[in-house]
């Protein structure tokens, strides 16, 4: 049995805010939010809210494909779908942005922190110096001398498995420095999500990165074992006989969705969505999260 994990709103890093912080930030927000109100929908907007409806209800790649191959003309659509009341709405307008690359997504996830109260940190190929200080500092809040702060149930903070493997393909020292706290934080509070194997693997997996994970070059018929040659983010055993379907591209054709699968026994395996960038004449890995695990 499949059991999809990738329209959580944990795609989110999620840090904690200060008093003071939600204060100001919520009553910005709300100046924001008036605004917002006024903000004419497009004629388009009916419809892109529809086919959010029809893949959330359908979890199809073909319903998938949709949205990604128009998603860049219904960038607006999906940041007003962003403001919905509607969590499950906001969260898969969220993540069709992400998987877009859409610089709407980092508007989009400070709405969605926003409403739940909580510093968001989008990861992607938009990782920015900025982003490095904004983890940073919320991993110093999460130490208290020897110990770590964890929150509780009802309060999810863990980050993002892609988050992991942006930090993994980045692999600088302050990537891995990052990799070796989030580690330390993940055993001392006991996340359970996906983000513990990648963790616990980060080291090695930033050299498999950097040797096989990085300007891909093919042709349509060569993808499918380019892919499986670069897939550095599953165990090397299951590489070759991995599944490698494409999904859909973007009217442009600079960017490619992909889920990439393993299966390992009936109840065994896992799948990630993943998304190319073309850079030049090559290939870049723009973002990789789990899209389902059994």
């Amino acid at each position: 049995m499949k059991l999809r994990v990738c329209k959580s709103l944990l795609l989110l890093l999620t840090l904690t805010w200060s008093t003071s912080a939600q204060t100001a930030q919520l009553s910005s927000a709300g100046k924001g939010n008036a605004a917002r109100q006024t903000r004419p929908i497009s004629a388009t907007y009916g419809d892109t809210l529809k086919m959010l409806k029809t893949w959330l209800e359908s979890e199809k790649n073909v319903d998938l494909a949709g949205l990604f191959t128009m998603g860049d003309a219904r960038a607006s659509d999906l940041l007003a779908a962003c403001h919905s009341t509607n969590d499950k709405i906001a969260s898969a307008a969220f993540f069709m942005l992400r998987l877009l690359g859409r610089s709407e997504s980092v508007d989009c996830g400070n709405s969605i922190s926003r409403k739940h109260k909580r510093l968001a940190f989008p990861s992607g190929s938009n990782f920015t110096n900025v982003d490095f200080n904004r983890i940073e500092e919320w991993l110093a809040k999460k130490r208290a001398e020897k110990e770590y702060e964890c929150g509780d149930d009802s309060e999810p903070i863990e980050p993002a498995d892609s988050l992991v493997y942006e930090l993994v393909l980045d692999g600088s020292p302050r990537s891995k420095s990052i990799l070796d706290r989030l580690l330390a934080i993940d055993k001392a509070c006991a996340w359970e999500n996906t983000i513990s194997d990648p963790l616990e693997q980060a080291q090695s997996l930033i050299v498999a990165a950097r040797e096989i994970g990085h300007n891909m070059r093919f042709e349509p018929d060569t993808l499918g074992s380019v892919m499986r040659d670069s897939a550095f983010f599953l165990p090397s055993e299951h590489r070759k006989e991995s599944r490698v379907e494409v999904i859909a591209r973007n009217k442009t054709g600079d960017h490619i969705l992909l889920e990439i699968s393993y299966r390992c026994g009936l109840e065994c395996g896992r799948g990630y969505y993943v998304v190319l960038q073309k850079d030049g004449n090559t290939w870049q890995y723009a973002l990789i999260t789990m899209a389902w695990i059994s």
